[in-house]
C-alpha cells in the first residue's frame, strides 16, 4: 500500500512538472509584417494597451499621401494594416507599400496573416495553436515578385479598404496555393524552453532556434543553432535588472556589437541602443509601438540627429522636426482621421 502510495505521489509530481503555461514569446516574426516593428520611418501601430476604445479606423496622410491606415474589428483586434514608405523622387511611384490583412478565431487569436509587398510580391502565414494559447505551428506560403527593384505591385498603394484587398487578384491566387512551408515549435515545459523548426528537415532537427525562459516566464535568449553550432549574429541574449529588459548581441567571434535596454517611463517606453559595429548611440521614446522621438548620434561622421513628435490626443504624431547638430532640418505634418464604433 506504501508503494502505491508512493508511486501515486510521484505521478502527480510528474504530471504537475509538465503542465503547460503560455510563454511570453516574442512576436511571430515575418519582416514583411509592419504591425510588429519598431523600426519603420513613421509606422504608426497601437498595442492592447494603447489602443483607444472602439476604435474602427485610423487614417493618417502626409501631403495629401496616405501613410498608414489601421482598421480594427469590435473586439480590438488589427485587421487591417496599411503602410506606405517614400523612396525617392526617382524610384517608381515614390513609395513602396506593405498592406497587412489578420483574420481571428473566437478566442480573438490571429490565425491568418495575409501581406501585399510593392516591391516583393504576397506572402501568407496560417497559425495553429496549443489549448492554452501557445503557437505550435506556422504554415507559409508566398507568391515572389520576379524583376528587379522596380515596386511592380504598386497598384496595391489603392487597396485603401480590407474588402478592396480581399477580392485583389493576388490574394484571390495566394489563397488556392496548395504548397506550403511549415515551422514546427515545441514546448519542453519542465525546461522552460520552445524550439522552433522548419518541419521538411532531417529528424535530428540540424537547423533550429530555441527560445529560453525563466521562473517568471521572461524570455532570456534566442540562439540560432544549425548542426550543434551556435550562430551569435543571429542571436540575443537578455537580463531583466530592476524595471529594465537589457538585450545584448554578439558577432560570430562572440565579440558585443549592440546592447539595448528597455525600460518604461509612465504610459511610455524608453529603448536606449549602444551599437559598436556600426558606432552609434541612440535613445527612442515609444508610445505602443508608435515613435515619439529618436535622439541618435553617429561617431564615424560626428553627427547628431533628433526627431521629435508632437501628438495628437491619441499619442498619434501629428508634426515631425528633424534636427540635425542642433539645427532644425526638416519638419512633416500628419493628418489623423479617426473612426469609432
Amino acid at each position: 500500500m506504501k508503494a502505491i502510495y508512493l508511486f501515486t505521489i510521484f505521478f502527480f509530481s510528474l504530471f504537475a512538472g509538465q503542465e503547460k503555461i503560455k510563454f511570453n514569446m516574442p512576436d511571430y516574426e515575418d519582416v514583411m509584417m509592419t504591425s510588429n516593428t519598431y523600426n519603420l520611418p513613421f509606422n504608426v501601430n497601437f498595442t492592447s494597451s494603447t489602443y483607444p476604445k472602439n476604435l474602427k479606423r485610423l487614417e493618417q496622410k502626409s501631403n495629401g499621401e496616405y501613410l498608414n491606415i489601421l482598421e480594427y474589428d469590435k473586439n480590438g483586434n488589427l485587421i487591417y494594416k496599411y503602410y506606405r514608405q517614400y523612396v525617392s523622387e526617382n524610384w517608381s511611384g515614390k513609395y513602396l507599400t506593405i498592406i497587412e490583412r489578420n483574420l481571428y478565431n473566437d478566442k480573438n487569436q490571429p490565425v491568418k496573416t495575409l501581406i501585399l509587398h510593392s516591391n516583393t510580391g504576397a506572402s501568407s502565414n496560417e497559425y495553429h495553436y496549443d489549448a492554452v494559447g501557445n503557437i505550435i505551428l506556422v504554415n507559409s506560403t508566398g507568391i515572389p515578385i520576379t524583376g528587379g527593384n522596380e515596386n511592380a505591385w504598386r497598384y496595391i498603394e489603392n487597396l485603401l479598404k480590407a474588402e478592396d484587398f480581399d477580392k485583389d487578384k493576388n490574394i484571390l491566387k495566394l489563397n488556392n496555393k496548395k504548397n506550403k512551408s511549415s515551422y514546427v515549435f515545441e514546448y519542453d515545459f519542465n525546461k522552460k524552453l520552445v524550439k522552433a523548426f522548419p518541419k521538411k528537415q532531417p529528424s535530428s532537427h540540424d537547423f533550429h532556434v530555441v527560445y529560453q525562459f525563466n521562473d517568471s516566464n521572461q524570455l532570456m535568449s534566442k540562439t540560432v543553432l544549425d548542426q550543434g553550432k551556435i550562430y551569435y549574429d543571429n542571436s540575443y541574449f537578455i537580463e531583466y535588472k530592476d524595471n529594465k529588459k537589457i538585450a545584448k548581441e554578439y558577432d560570430e567571434e562572440k565579440n558585443l556589437k549592440q546592447t539595448t535596454t528597455e525600460y518604461p517611463e509612465n504610459k511610455f517606453t524608453i529603448i536606449e541602443t549602444v551599437n559598436t559595429e556600426y558606432q552609434f548611440d541612440q535613445k527612442r521614446k515609444y508610445f505602443g509601438k508608435t515613435l515619439i522621438f529618436d535622439d541618435s548620434f553617429t561617431q564615424n561622421n560626428n553627427e547628431k540627429t533628433f526627431e521629435k513628435y508632437d501628438l495628437d490626443g491619441y499619442n498619434i504624431p501629428v508634426k515631425m522636426t528633424l534636427e540635425k547638430n542642433g539645427k532644425i532640418d526638416s519638419t512633416v505634418i500628419f493628418t489623423n482621421k479617426y473612426e469609432f464604433y
